[in-house]
This record gives structure tokens, sequence and C-alpha cells, in this order.
């Protein structure tokens, strides 16, 4: 083989992996981001783009809460929170399917896995060791609760569509539950 058919496979090779790289990085960043900026672009009144964010919003929360309680119901060691986290993944799936179907029906794009914050959290957790994980994994699971009742109450308030509306509604019965439930075990383990 020549010198010069060897350099040409090389930057052939180059150019191949500069490209795999660069289609990775462009899919490994922030999907909830990606999916506003054409929400933004597909959608014509504020109104309509402020639905649809918040679609792709409480699915990237879902996809959060999900691997949150993943993590918790392999790495804690308390019965109670492993039937917590249990509860969580089963729950937070179910709405996660309807959030998508919704955003599916309506136009919406949408993040398809949790954001850059949370894998930061779940990384931060794994290191922790029980009792300290249990602790932090309640404080994070609580105040993501507290957070996300809000951000649910306001839209639904907010929002035009009554489809969106009733999901929410809805939404909030299971959320409201899930805290309770959280705070209960939260003051278990004072």
């Amino acid at each position: 083989m020549t010198c010069m058919k060897r350099m040409q496979k090389i930057f052939i090779a180059a150019v191949f992996i500069s490209i795999v790289s660069a289609c990775g990085r462009e899919n490994n960043r922030d999907s909830n981001g990606a999916a506003k900026e054409k929400n933004e672009q597909k959608f014509d009144t504020r109104a309509e783009e402020k639905d649809a964010n918040f679609v792709a919003e409480a699915i990237e929360e879902k996809y959060a809460y999900i691997k949150l309680a993943e993590l918790a119901s392999t790495k804690s060691s308390n019965r109670e929170v492993q039937d917590v986290a249990q509860q969580l993944v089963k729950d937070q799936s179910e709405s996660l399917a309807i959030f998508q179907n919704l955003a599916t029906k309506k136009g919406i794009e949408f993040p398809v896995e949790e954001g850059d914050k949370t894998r930061e959290k779940v990384n931060d957790l794994s290191k922790r060791q029980d009792p300290d994980f249990d602790k932090k994994w309640c404080d994070e699971i609580v105040a993501n609760h507290k957070k996300t009742i809000r951000e649910f109450e306001l839209r639904r308030d907010k929002s035009k569509d009554p489809e969106l509306r009733e999901i929410i509604i809805s939404d909030l019965k299971g959320l409201r539950t899930h805290l309770d439930r959280l705070n209960k075990l939260e003051k278990n383990m004072l």
C-alpha cells in the first residue's frame, strides 16, 4: 500500500470519526432545550408555545422521577424507601406515556430522556451510602414534587387546552398522593 493510499484512508477515517462524534454530541445535548427550540418555531401563538413547552418539561420531569426512583429502588436498603420508589417508577411511567401520547397527538417536540441536571443528581446520589442516601434522596424527591405541583397548578390555571388541563388535573392527584407518602417517609427517617 502506498503512502498516499494510507494517508487517504486515515483522512477518510478521521472525517468519519469527526462526523460520528459531532452527531453524538448533538444527540447528547439537553433534549428538552432542543424540544423547546423546535416548539418555538412550530406553534403560532404564545399560548400554544407555552403549553407545548410545559408538556416537554413535564415529560423531562417524568424521566427524572423515574431515574431517581429506579436509583432508590436498587440502592436503598430501607424497605419503605424501596416500596415508595417502585410505586413512583410505576406511576410516573404511566404518566409519562400519557404526556408522550398527548405530545405526539398535538405535534409537540419532547425530550427522550432525563436532563443533564438529573444525571448530575443521580450521579451524586449514587455515591452516597445509607442512611445519608435515603435522606438526600427523600429531600430531593420531595422538593421535586413540590416544584412540579406548583408548575402543574400554574399551567392548569393558564392553559386554554381542555385536554391538557384534564391530564394536569389527573396528574396532580397522583403527585399530591406521592408527596403525602414521601412526607410521611421523610418524618420516619428523622
